[in-house]
């Protein structure tokens, strides 16, 4: 969907209060008011943020917003849950279900 077509365009920077929209449509010196990102953009970055998530991104996102699990990659998340004192957040909730074995039936 596009502005153009007379509906209302769902791309992110087309949100005005978006860092997507300041970067892509003001000047290079509007730019310098914002803080520089800790690393470098990656290539196609604007697509990116403008397409969907996958179902399992989307169950991470779900995951991170209800039980307050950090979210990225595996790695990062066990050592920030770590730091942080976060443990819990990773594993399921409730407790372990305790499976009784059945005892041998006796025959008389």
């Amino acid at each position: 969907m596009t502005e153009k077509d007379g509906l209302v365009s769902k791309r992110f920077q087309s949100k005005r209060h978006t860092e997507a929209w300041v970067v892509t449509q003001l000047s290079l010196q509007t730019t310098k008011l914002l803080s520089s990102w800790p690393i470098s953009r990656l290539p196609g970055w604007v697509e990116r943020v403008n397409s969907s998530l996958t179902e399992d991104e989307l169950a991470a996102c779900r995951l991170s917003a209800q039980r307050g699990k950090p979210l990225g990659d595996e790695g990062w998340v066990e050592s920030i849950a770590r730091r942080l004192n976060l443990e819990s957040t990773m594993r399921p909730r409730g407790r372990k279900r305790v499976r009784f074995s059945k005892p041998p039936i006796k025959e008389a």
